[in-house]
C-alpha cells in the first residue's frame, strides 16, 4: 500500500494545483486495517476501479484518484468510539483535486461521499473547500448579519415560528400569522408539512399569509416576514418561489434533503429572486452519523446540517435543539454551529436555528449555549403558552433578552391590548367579552420604556412602564376626542345593557316565570335546560344530526346544550346518543375532551386500549390519541354521554379502523370486542361507501354528500336539520395516516 501522500498537491495537466480535503472517521480493529478502507475509499470516490487499473505512477492516479495526508487512531474512549463499533475509530484526511468536482455542488458532494456512503463504518467528519472551490458558489445572499438588517433586528436573537397545524384552511393560517407578527416574531414560516394541499391550497394560503402579515407590520412598524414552504415537484420550485416573492412572502423555506442542494444553490443565485432562503432538515437525519448510538456512518452534524446548506445558499440552517424530542447532543448542536459560523473565504456566517420540540424554558440554556447570533425555532410551546397568540409572541421575545417587545408604531405597556385567541387549530379573534378600553396615559415621559438588559438577563415579563410615542398636537387632538368618543360609547352601552335587563326581568315577573329556565334560548345569559320527563332530551332544545363531514359513524345523534347560542365559555357542552351497534367517528384531535355516561353503556376506544363505561364513568381523550365510543349490538338501551370540550377546537382527523386493528395486532393487546368492532366497521365502510367517501349510515339524522335526510315510516326522525334539495356535493375529505400511540 501506497505511503501518506505529501500535503502539497502536484499539478494537473493544466497546470491549476488547487485542492480540497475531505476527513473521515473510520471503524476498524488497527491501523492496516483503517489504511485499507481509506485507500479504496480515495479510488472508490474518484475513478471507481481497482488500483491495478490506474497503478502508481499514471496520469491518472497521480492527478485523479484520491490520496491519504494522514491518517491517526483518535483518542481513546466512550467520546471516540462509536457504541456500535467492532473496533477502534481512526481520523483519515484525504486531499482530492477540485477539478475532480468540475465547479458544481452535486458532483462535489458526489465525490465527498458518493458510493462511500453506501457502505459502513465510515463518516464524513470535517470538508475543507480550497479558495478557488469556494469561489464557485455564491452561498448565502444575506447570511445572518443580511437578514438583522432586513428584519431590522441589531441585537438579540431573532425569533420564528411554524404556521400549523396540516389541515388548518388558509384563512386560518393567516388569522394566526397575523397575531404572530403583531405580537413581534421576526420570521413566521409554514410548517414544512404544508404544501399545495387542498385545505391550504398553495397559492391561496401565501397571498393570505403575506398579506396577513404585511397588514400586521404596518400597525407596529415593525419589518416581520413570512417564509412559505416551497416543497414542491422539480418543475414547480423555481416557479413557486417566484409567485411568493409577488404575493409579498419575505423569505421562502426550502427541504434541501428532498428538493435538492443544488436547487437551492439555483435559487440563491438567481438575480431575479433575491429572497433569504432557510433550510428545514428534513429526510436530512437519514444521512446524519454520530447520535445516541455514536455511529460511524453518514455526515458529521456540522457538515450536513451547517457547512453544505450554507455552501448551497441558505441564510439560515433549522436543526433539532438538544434536550428536545430529536436527541441530538449538546456537542452536536454546537458541531452545526461551528459549520454555520467557521471561517469560509468571502462567504458569510449564516444563523443557526435551534427547535425541534423547544419549549420556552429551554430559551436561557439556549442563549447560553449558541450567544445571541441564532434564530430560535419556537413551536407548539407557543401556541400552548396561553390562548392569547400575540401576547405569546410578546413573552418569548422577553424570555430571549430582546427589548423591542413593542413596535416603533404600537401603544407601550399600560395601553389596552385586544388579545388575539388561539386554541389547538382553531384561530378566534377576541374573546367573546366587552372589553372597557385603557388608553395610553399621555402623562409619562418620552424615554424609552424599555430597560437596557445586559446579554445573559431574561426579564419575567415586559416593563410596566405608561409610555407613549410623541406626537404631533393634531395626532394628541384626535386621540383625545377617540377618548372622549369612547367613554361615552361605554356609558351608553353599560345603560342600553341595564335597561334591557330591567325589561326582562319585568317581563319575568309579570309572566311569574323565571327568566333562567323560560327566558329567551339563545344569548349570553344564566339559562337552566330542564330535560324532558322519562327522556334524555331537553325542553327547547332541538336534537341534531351528529356530523355534517360525511365522516363514517353509525346510528349517532347530537344534542348541543351550551355554547352554540350565544354564551361565552371556553368549553361546550353537548349530549351524545349511539345506538345498539352503533359507533361514533374513529378519530384524533389536538384538542382534549371529557365524557361522562348517563345512559345505558358502552366501550370506549383511547388508542390501542378499549375500556367498559357504564352510567356515572368518566372518560378523558388527551390530545392526539385515537378515539371512538361504541355501544354493541344486541343491548337493550342506547348509550348516551355528556361530553365536555374546549370552544377554540381544532377539526378532528379521520382515522382508518384498518390501521388500528394491524396495530392493535402487532402490539398484542386485540381482544375480542374490538376486533369484531373494527371488521364490522372495516365491512361497512366497503359496502357503504357513499359519494365522496361519505360513508355514514344509520342515523336517523343521517347526512349524505346531495342527499337527503333518511326517514323511517315506524319511527320519524326527531333530527331538525333538513338539507336543502339542491345542495352542492361536499368536497371529500383527506383521511391521513394514523400512527396511533
Amino acid at each position: 500500500m501506497p505511503r501518506d501522500a505529501p500535503a502539497t498537491p502536484s499539478l494537473t495537466r493544466d497546470g491549476a494545483s488547487s485542492c480540497f480535503h475531505v476527513t473521515y472517521d473510520v471503524d476498524a480493529t488497527s491501523n492496516a486495517e483503517a489504511r485499507q478502507i481509506v485507500d479504496a475509499l480515495c479510488l472508490e470516490q474518484t475513478v471507481e476501479l481497482p488500483e491495478a487499473l490506474v497503478p502508481p505512477g499514471t496520469w491518472i492516479n497521480e492527478h485523479v484518484v484520491g490520496k491519504c495526508v494522514s491518517i491517526e487512531r483518535c483518542a481513546s474512549g466512550v467520546d471516540a468510539r462509536g457504541k456500535g463499533a467492532s473496533g477502534d475509530v481512526y481520523r483519515a484526511k484525504v486531499r482530492y483535486a477540485d477539478d475532480c468536482a468540475g465547479g458544481e455542488l452535486p458532483q462535489l458532494v458526489n465525490v465527498i461521499f458518493g458510493n462511500t456512503s453506501i457502505k459502513e463504518r465510515v463518516m464524513v467528519r470535517d470538508v475543507e473547500l480550497s479558495d478557488a472551490m469556494l469561489g464557485k458558489f455564491a452561498g448565502a445572499r444575506f447570511g445572518a448579519k443580511g437578514l438583522r438588517k432586513l428584519l431590522g433586528v441589531e441585537r438579540g436573537p431573532i425569533v420564528m415560528t411554524a404556521l400549523k397545524p396540516m389541515g388548518t384552511p388558509s384563512e386560518k393560517l393567516a388569522e394566526m400569522a397575523y397575531a404572530f407578527a403583531k405580537g413581534g416574531i421576526d420570521i413566521i414560516k409554514d410548517d414544512h408539512g404544508l404544501a399545495n394541499q387542498r385545505y391550504a391550497p398553495y397559492e391561496e394560503r401565501v397571498r393570505a399569509c403575506a398579506a396577513a402579515v404585511k397588514r400586521a407590520n404596518a400597525e407596529t412598524g415593525r419589518r416581520c416576514i413570512y417564509a412559505p414552504c416551497i416543497n414542491a415537484p422539480a418543475h414547480l420550485v423555481v416557479q413557486r418561489a417566484k409567485f411568493a416573492k409577488a404575493a409579498g412572502a419575505g423569505a421562502v423555506l426550502m427541504i434541501p434533503g428532498i428538493t435538492g442542494l443544488d436547487s437551492m444553490r439555483a435559487l440563491a443565485e438567481d438575480p431575479d429572486f433575491g429572497l433569504p432562503i432557510i433550510a428545514h432538515p428534513a429526510i436530512l437525519g437519514a444521512m446524519l452519523g454520530g447520535g445516541s448510538q455514536n455511529t460511524i456512518r453518514g455526515f458529521a452534524h456540522g457538515v450536513l446540517l451547517g457547512l453544505l446548506p450554507r455552501l448551497a445558499g441558505a441564510d439560515a440552517t433549522i436543526f433539532p435543539n438538544f434536550g428536545g424530542r430529536f436527541g441530538f447532543s449538546v456537542e452536536e448542536c454546537k458541531d452545526i454551529v461551528h459549520g454555520a459560523r467557521r471561517v469560509l473565504a468571502h462567504h458569510p456566517s449564516i444563523l443557526p436555528s435551534p427547535g425541534g420540540g423547544m419549549t420556552l424554558d429551554k430559551v436561557k440554556v439556549m442563549m447560553e449555549t449558541y450567544g445571541q447570533d441564532v434564530l430560535l425555532l419556537v413551536g407548539g410551546s407557543l401556541y400552548s403558552h396561553s390562548s392569547d397568540l400575540t401576547a405569546n409572541a410578546r413573552h418569548i421575545l422577553t424570555m430571549a433578552g430582546r427589548t423591542d417587545i413593542y413596535g416603533p408604531r404600537e401603544s407601550q405597556p399600560g395601553s389596552y391590548h385586544v388579545p388575539t385567541h388561539y386554541s389547538n387549530g382553531l384561530f378566534t379573534p377576541g374573546s367573546g367579552m366587552r372589553p372597557r378600553l385603557k388608553l395610553v396615559d399621555e402623562s409619562s415621559s418620552a424615554h424609552s420604556p424599555y430597560p437596557l438588559t445586559p446579554h445573559g438577563t431574561y426579564p419575567a415579563a415586559p416593563p410596566s412602564t405608561p409610555w407613549t410615542v410623541g406626537l404631533d398636537p393634531e395626532a394628541v387632538a384626535q386621540m383625545s376626542a377617540l377618548k372622549e368618543k369612547n367613554y361615552a360609547l361605554e356609558s351608553k352601552v353599560d345603560e342600553l345593557t341595564t335597561l334591557v335587563k330591567s325589561l326582562m326581568d319585568a317581563e319575568a315577573k309579570r309572566n311569574g316565570t323565571k327568566h333562567a329556565s323560560e327566558g329567551p334560548l339563545d344569548g349570553n345569559h344564566s339559562k337552566v335546560l330542564n330535560r324532558k320527563k322519562g327522556e334524555f332530551q331537553w325542553e327547547r332544545v332541538p336534537q341534531e344530526m351528529y356530523k355534517m363531514d360525511g365522516a363514517s359513524f353509525k346510528e349517532c345523534s347530537r344534542i348541543e346544550l351550551i355554547g352554540k347560542r350565544g354564551e361565552s365559555p371556553v368549553f361546550h357542552v353537548r349530549y351524545f346518543e349511539v345506538a345498539p351497534g352503533g359507533w361514533t367517528t374513529l378519530e384524533h384531535h389536538q384538542h382534549e375532551h371529557v365524557v361522562v355516561v348517563l345512559r345505558g353503556e358502552g366501550e370506549i376506544q383511547l388508542g390501542l386500549e378499549s375500556y367498559h363505561l357504564g352510567v356515572g364513568d368518566v372518560g378523558y381523550t388527551a390530545p392526539g390519541d385515537t378515539h371512538q365510543l361504541r355501544c354493541k349490538a344486541g343491548t337493550t338501551e342506547p348509550f348516551g354521554f355528556i361530553c365536555v370540550v374546549a370552544a377554540d377546537r381544532d377539526r378532528p382527523i379521520e382515522d382508518e379502523p384498518y390501521e388500528l386493528l394491524k396495530m392493535c395486532k402487532m402490539a398484542h393487546v386485540l381482544d375480542e370486542n374490538v376486533r369484531v368492532a373494527l371488521e364490522t366497521q372495516i365491512k361497512h365502510r366497503a359496502e357503504h361507501k357513499a359519494a365522496h367517501g361519505a360513508v355514514a349510515q344509520g342515523s336517523a339524522c343521517e347526512w349524505k354528500p346531495g342527499g337527503k335526510k333518511k326517514a323511517h315510516a315506524a319511527e320519524p326522525s326527531a333530527c331538525e336539520w333538513t338539507p336543502k334539495s339542491k345542495q352542492a356535493p361536499a368536497k371529500p375529505k383527506p383521511t391521513p395516516t394514523r400512527y396511533f400511540p
